[in-house]
């Protein structure tokens, strides 16, 4: 529980109304009550905050109050963060090493979290303040770096290496082999998958991803990329800094993603593609070319935006037209 001021000072906003009300939880405007926060960013609020009972608002104008209690901010989003932060319950895993496997071989740093049934392979380092979930599978000769979290279930296998701060969510399976093929007279032969993958620092990866090692070069993903559930990414792709991958999402691959890409749920991306910076594909996009970036694209296959609404326009008039002749 928080009072009003102390959230105020956190986000460092202007508080208007009681200063001592008690704020035990945040809550969404239609189902708050008389001792929730919640936030209305926006004109279009005005109607639900008249039936709304929270106790008090975050708005980015005063004039959205209305002689209700709350916090204006200039940059609302930056204080939706801090203050879920403040009331976001952690879990406290259980630190028991003695019912896990660890290699004699494996390298601990300081203040580590290894819960039931982990297991590390050989050579593997484990750098401060990491946490291990349970059931977690670390291959030989990884790396996890500083204040990492990698939670339930999740594997990584052998020549995989995560940054500081990064955090691998349950069942998520990094390092498996990527899917090469070279068929003759009818026989698949497998290609082998020798390289690794390389995680940078303060990448978030969802639960249920799969990231597949690299064959002739390691799979990469830069610092600060947050990529969401269900998400695949094939051998040898490099996904640059910054990037916000949504769920389902499937990469190909030797595909080159660069910096702060965006990617909406289910969109595709073919192989050996290079993605410029700053590229925005819409949800349920097929990308079959290479594009220089700096544009939004939609639609299967994948076209700039605006094209695609042109020739959406040209077919609503063509089905038109064969109504009335029909």
């Amino acid at each position: 529980m928080y009072s009003l001021l102390e959230i105020s000072n956190k986000i460092k906003g202007s508080l208007i109304g009681d200063p001592l009300l008690p704020i035990y939880d945040v809550e969404d405007i239609s189902t708050a009550g008389t001792n929730h926060i919640a936030f209305a960013f926006l004109p279009k609020y005005i109607k639900v905050m008249e039936k709304s009972k929270a106790g008090a608002y975050i708005v980015s104008d005063p004039s959205l109050l209305r002689n209700k209690n709350g916090i204006v901010v200039s940059n609302p989003q930056a204080a939706m963060i801090q203050v879920l932060s403040m009331f976001e319950a952690v879990d406290s895993p259980i630190n028991a090493p003695e019912k896990s496997y660890l290699h004699e071989s494996v390298k601990l740093g300081k203040n580590i979290t290894i819960s039931p049934f982990v297991s590390i392979g050989k050579n593997t380092v484990i750098e401060d303040n990491v946490v291990l979930g349970p059931g977690v599978v670390i291959g030989s000769n990884c790396k996890i770096g500083k204040s990492s979290i990698v939670h339930a279930n999740s594997v990584l296998y052998h020549d995989v290496i995560l940054g500081d701060n990064v955090i691998v969510h349950a069942g998520t399976i990094i390092g498996s082999d990527g899917f090469g093929f070279h068929t003759e007279k009818n026989n698949h032969f497998k290609i082998p998958q020798i390289k690794g993958v390389r995680i940078g620092d303060n990448v978030e990866i969802g639960s249920k991803c799969t990231i597949d090692r690299g064959s002739v070069r390691h799979t990469l993903i830069d610092k600060n990329t947050k990529i969401d559930n269900q998400v695949h990414i094939a051998h040898n792709v490099h996904i640059m800094e910054g990037c916000l991958i949504a769920g389902g999402v499937f990469i190909a691959g030797s595909t080159v993603v660069e910096k702060f890409c965006v990617f909406a749920g289910k969109s595709d991306i073919g192989p050996h593609l290079n993605v410029g910076e700053k590229t925005i594909l819409a949800a349920r996009s097929l990308l079959l070319k290479s594009v220089d970036g700096n544009e939004m694209y939609a639609g299967n296959p994948a076209r700039p935006i605006k094209e695609k609404q042109k020739m959406d326009a040209v077919f609503k008039r063509i089905e038109k037209l064969e109504k009335k002749i029909s």
